[in-house]
């Protein structure tokens, strides 16, 4: 497979995803759908929607869900999952800051009345500008109060201890796949609330060995500047959790994550 995250894409389920931690996906689509009920929001955009695993819960939630990434081996994979499990949902190839003009393409209906970003993808967000870019197609594709979740990791927390080091992050040991990720990350020399992540993969697939390194530069957030973006683009912050199941309000001094919810105004 080629083009962006086409390797993570193989890999992705077992490593980040439901196949890794089935419980905690479902977990986690309970509390998008508690909240998505609290706001009448039926139809959900999945923005960078990856292997399609939130799509396939909210799915099963009786949400009408369509999923959005750049990456067609992830759409591929998002896909086959639901198609196993005897569902439907469609899916769009787009950037997120092309949203609104592909899903036209698409001839997909809008208004949504709600949109995702799970997975901490909103990292791959790197300036402020894009940032701006990718609120103002979120709030195209909404409709009025339209609630717009996601999740970020908060960059108070990204702690010098983290950096300059080999670390393991996963060793799979299955039958026809061994699979070793070892990561090594410094801060960005222009920002440095922007992690340089350098993972290496050393991967034994059904024989065919490989060994790639990939580099992708992941920004954190402060949560003061974040809200403060949002307000400045027309979006209400409702409330701010510290953990993906909602469980406590966020603290910055605390908390690694910040999920939000957040109305368009």
């Amino acid at each position: 497979m080629k083009g962006p995250f086409s390797l993570e894409a193989k890999y992705y389920d077992k490593i980040w995803g439901p196949t890794r931690n089935p419980e905690l996906y479902e977990e986690q689509a309970l509390f998008r759908h508690q909240i998505l009920e609290e706001h009448k929001a039926v139809r959900v955009l999945d923005l960078a929607c990856g292997t399609g695993g939130h799509c396939l819960e909210l799915t099963k939630l009786g949400h009408e869900v369509v999923g959005l990434d750049i990456s067609q081996a992830m759409l591929e994979r998002a896909k086959q999952k639901l198609s196993e499990a005897g569902l439907t949902s469609d899916f769009v190839l787009s950037d997120r800051r092309e949203a609104y003009s592909s899903l036209k393409r698409e001839k997909t209906a809008l208004p949504f009345d709600s949109a995702i970003c799970m997975g901490y993808s909103l990292a791959h967000v790197l300036d402020d500008r894009s940032l701006e870019e990718t609120l103002e197609e979120i709030r195209r594709v909404l409709r009025k109060d339209g609630v717009f979740i996601f999740v970020v990791r908060n960059a108070k927390d990204l702690r010098d201890d983290l950096m300059r080091q080999v670390r393991l992050e996963t060793l799979l040991n299955e039958p026809g796949l061994q699979l070793a990720l070892l990561c090594y990350n410094y801060r960005d020399d222009s920002n440095p609330d922007v992690l340089v992540w350098n993972a290496l993969w050393l991967i034994n697939d059904r024989g065919m060995t490989d060994f790639q390194v990939r580099t992708h530069r992941l920004r954190w957030f402060r949560y003061g500047h974040l809200k403060q973006v949002l307000e400045d683009h027309n979006f209400s912050v409702v409330s701010a959790y510290g953990d993906e199941l909602g469980r406590e309000e966020f603290e910055e001094d605390i908390d690694d994550t910040i999920l939000m919810v957040c109305r368009k105004r």
